[in-house]
Parts: C-alpha cells; structure tokens; sequence
C-alpha cells in the first residue's frame, strides 16, 4: 500500500464517520433524553454516537455503499430539520400556547426529517414517469 492509498482510506473514515454522526447523534440523542429524563445532548448519546460511526463507516470505505447518497441523507436531514425547527417557532410565536417539551418537539421535527431525508436520498431510484407496463396481445 502507498502512503496515498492510505491518505484516501483515512479521508474516506473521516467523511464517512462525520455524515454516519450527524444522521446517529439526533434521534439517539432524543432517545436517550426520554428514557433517562435528563436534557438534550447529555449522556452516553455522543460517545455512542461515535462509536457507531466509525463502526458503521465500513461500507462506505470499502466502495459498497455510496458517498453521494450519504451526502444527500444528511443534507435532507440537515435541511428538514432546520426548516421543521423554524415552521414549529413560527407556529408557536403565532398562537398563544406554552413551549413543549424540548425533546417532544425535537422528536416531532426528527418523525418528519428522517422519511424526508430517505426520501431525497434515493430520489434516484423514485420515477414517478414511469409508464404502466403493457400487456403483450396474442
């Protein structure tokens, strides 16, 4: 192996581990604030977190698994969920109720982003043009 190849391999774990956190840490963080009650972001969530993206970053290192629709899964997510978190304060600063629970509201946002973010994530293998298949006569 040459040092380049090594250099690719390690740039490939660091990109892969950075997107596999950023789509891990969110849901696993609100699971972890419901079932200890403690706030957001605090607890085993992170070190979990990591812990599952390195592991999980195999795939993408070894070329099975694709870089690009990891891009677009954590852009979806990113995207929706900021744009979730905006439209939730909007509402609320619109109508006259009491803040929710932080986790109850970052459950909510995260229960639309992530089928947004697997959507826009293989929007590729998604043809809605498709035309019905026909039946040959005999």
């Amino acid at each position: 192996m040459t040092l380049r190849s090594w250099g690719e391999a390690t740039v490939d774990l660091l990109v892969a581990t950075v997107g596999l956190f950023v789509v891990v840490f969110p849901a696993l963080s609100v699971a972890v604030a419901f079932a200890t009650g403690e706030p957001l972001g605090s607890g085993p969530a992170g070190a979990v977190a990591l812990v599952v993206a390195v592991g999980g970053s195999y795939p993408f290192v070894a070329g099975d698994w694709s870089y690009g629709r990891l891009g677009r899964f954590v852009a979806g997510l990113l995207v929706t969920t900021a744009t979730g978190s905006l439209l939730g304060l909007a509402l609320l600063s619109r109508v006259d109720l009491a803040l929710p629970d932080p986790v109850l509201a970052r459950a909510t946002v995260l229960a639309v982003a992530y089928p947004v973010a697997t959507a826009v994530a293989f929007s590729d293998r998604l043809r809605f043009d498709r035309e019905p298949p026909t039946i040959p006569e005999e």
